[in-house]
C-alpha cells in the first residue's frame, strides 16, 4: 500500500492564505481609509492657510494702495492694484474648486463678484482727475473701496470659519474611523494568534521529529560516513530532501573518486603549459644567426637554417597533439641540432641513430629537446674539447629506450645526486633551474605511462653525461 505524503508547501500555503487574506483586506481598507481623510485633512488645511493668508494682506494692500493713488503720492503704473485684484481672483476660483462645502462656495462666488465690483469702483478713480477731482475720489474711497474690501473680508472670515468647522468634522472622522481600524486590528490579530496557536502546535509535531532524524543523520555525514541511509519521512518534501541527501552521497563519493584524476589533468595543464614556452633565447639567438648569415650573403646557409627551424617548430606544435611518432620526434631533434651546428659547430658534433623498427611507435612530443638542450648548454659548452652528441633509440622487448650521450664535463656526485633527486620529485625543487627541462620529461612520462617509466641518468665528472628514457612500446599514432 502506497503511504499518503502530505505536503508542507500546500499547508503552509493554506495556512497563509487563513491568515493573509484578512490581513490583506484590512490593510487595503485601512490604506483607503487614511488616503481619503489625508486628502481631505490636507486640502482643507492648504485652503484655510490660502484664505488666511489672503485676508491677512488683501485689505490693507488695497486700501493702502488707493489712498496713495488718491492723494497722489503715487499712480496706478508704480502700484498696479489690478495685478493684485487679478491673483485674488485666480485664487478664489482655485478655492472654489477644491472646496466640497456649497455654503462655502456660494460665499466664494460671493466674494468674486465683489472683486469684479471693486475693480469698477477702482477704475472709475483712475479715469477721474486725481487732482481735480480729489474731494470726489476721497468720497469714493470711503464710500466704495473701503466698503468693499470691508465686505470681501468679512465674507473670507466666514469662509475660514466654516473651512475650520469642516476642518474639526474630518478630524472627528478621522478619529472615529481610526478607531474602527484599531479595534478591526485587535480583531483579526486575535484571529490570526489563535490560529496559528492551534495550526502550528499540530502540524510542527509532524515536521519536527522528522528533521530531527535529517539533522542527525547530516551529523553523521559530516564525520565522514557516507554508507548511512537517509531516514524515511511521510512529509512529502522531507522524504524528497531525504532522497537528494542519498543522492548527494553517492555523488559525493563519486567526486572524491574523481579529485586525484582532475589534480591529474590539472598537472598535465600545467605541464602541457611548460612545454608550449619555447626558450625565448634560443628564438633570438636562431633569428639572430639567420641575419649575421643573410649579412653574409651565406644565401644557402639561409635557406637551410631557415627550413630546419620551420621544421623544429611545425613538429614541436605538432597541431597541439601530444602524442608524436618516434620518427617525428627524431626530425624534430634532428631540426633542433641542425640549428644549434651552425652557432656551434666549432664545438660539437652530433649522430642521430634510431632503429627503424621503432620509427613508428609513439612518444610524448619533446622528449629529446629538453634532454639535448641541457646536454648541450650544461654539458658540452662547459667543456674545452671539442663536443659531442649521441642520440639513438632501440627496442627491448616490450619498451623503447631513447638515450642522450654527450662528453661533455658531467657532473660531480653531489650535482648528480641533485639532477636525480630533481627527476623523482617532478621539478620541485626549483633551485635547479638547469635540470628542469629533464624533470618535466619525466613527470610528463610517470603522468602518461606510469611509474614503471621515466628517465634515468648516469654522469662521471670530466668524461660526460647519459641520460634514458623508458617507455612502452605503444602505436597511439600522434593524438
Amino acid at each position: 500500500m502506497i503511504q499518503k505524503r502530505d505536503s508542507i508547501k500546500a499547508k503552509i500555503q493554506s495556512m497563509q492564505a487563513i491568515v493573509f487574506i484578512p490581513v490583506i483586506i484590512m490593510i487595503g481598507i485601512l490604506l483607503y481609509m487614511m488616503a481619503w481623510q489625508n486628502k481631505q485633512y490636507r486640502q482643507s488645511i492648504r485652503n484655510l492657510t490660502m484664505a488666511t493668508e489672503f485676508n491677512f494682506d488683501f485689505k490693507s494692500n488695497i486700501d493702502y494702495k488707493m489712498y496713495r493713488i488718491v492723494i497722489g503720492a503715487d499712480t496706478f503704473d508704480s502700484l498696479n492694484p489690478y495685478g493684485e485684484l487679478e491673483n485674488s481672483r485666480r485664487m478664489f476660483e482655485q478655492l472654489k474648486d477644491s472646496t466640497p462645502q456649497e455654503n462655502s462656495k456660494k460665499g466664494l462666488d460671493g466674494i468674486i463678484i465683489l472683486i469684479g465690483i471693486l475693480e469698477k469702483r477702482i477704475e472709475d478713480i483712475r479715469t477721474s482727475s486725481i487732482i481735480g477731482d480729489y474731494d470726489r475720489n476721497m468720497e469714493r474711497l470711503d464710500k466704495d473701496i473701503y466698503v468693499i474690501t470691508d465686505l470681501i473680508e468679512e465674507t473670507m472670515s466666514d469662509y475660514i470659519y466654516n473651512e475650520t468647522k469642516t476642518l474639526e468634522s474630518t478630524r472627528q472622522k478621522l478619529d472615529s474611523q481610526t478607531n474602527k481600524v484599531i479595534a478591526l486590528c485587535v480583531v483579526v490579530s486575535a484571529y490570526i494568534i489563535v490560529f496559528l496557536n492551534v495550526s502550528f502546535s499540530s502540524f510542527g509535531k509532524k515536521i519536527t521529529k522528522p528533521i530531527e532524524e535529517l539533522c542527525e543523520y547530516t551529523m553523521v555525514l559530516a564525520n565522514g560516513s557516507l554508507k548511512v541511509k537517509a531516514p524515511k519521512s511521510n512529509i512529502r518534501e522531507i522524504q524528497m530532501l531525504s532522497d537528494q541527501y542519498d543522492h548527494m552521497v553517492i555523488r559525493i563519493g563519486e567526486l572524491i573518486r574523481h579529485i586525484k584524476e582532475e589534480q591529474e589533468l590539472k598537472r598535465k595543464a600545467e605541464l602541457k603549459l611548460l612545454q608550449a614556452q619555447i626558450n625565448p633565447h634560443f628564438l633570438y639567438n636562431t633569428l639572430d644567426t639567420i641575419v649575421w648569415l643573410a649579412e653574409g650573403k651565406r644565401h644557402q646557409e639561409v635557406v637551410d637554417m631557415i627550413t630546419a627551424f620551420s621544421s623544429f617548430l611545425r613538429m614541436g606544435l605538432n597541431n597541439g597533439r601530444d602524442f608524436i611518432t618516434i620518427r617525428g620526434e627524431a626530425e624534430h631533434v634532428n631540426s633542433y641540432l641542425q640549428i644549434q651546428h651552425f652557432r656551434y659547430e666549432d664545438i660539437m658534433d652530433y649522430e642521430i641513430d634510431f632503429k627503424e623498427q621503432i620509427m613508428e611507435y609513439s612518444t610524448l612530443k619533446l622528449t629529446l629537446q629538453p634532454i639535448v638542450e641541457n646536454a648541450l648548454y650544461h654539458g658540452i659548452k662547459n667543456c674545452r674539447k671539442k663536443g659531442f652528441l649521441k642520440i639513438s633509440g632501440w627496442q627491448e622487448e616490450g619498451d623503447i629506450l631513447l638515450r642522450v650521450e654527450d662528453n661533455g664535463i658531467g657532473m660531480k656526485p653531489e650535482e648528480l645526486e641533485k639532477m636525480q633527486s630533481l627527476v623523482r620529485s617532478g621539478g620541485e625543487d626549483v633551485g635547479l633551474r638547469e635540470g628542469f627541462g629533464i624533470a618535466n620529461v619525466a613527470e610528463r612520462i610517470r603522468l602518461n605511462f606510469g611509474e614503471a617509466y621515466g628517465l634515468s641518468i648516469e654522469s662521471e665528472y670530466g668524461v660526460g653525461t647519459s641520460v634514458t628514457v623508458k617507455i612502452p612500446a605503444s602505436l597511439k599514432g600522434s593524438r
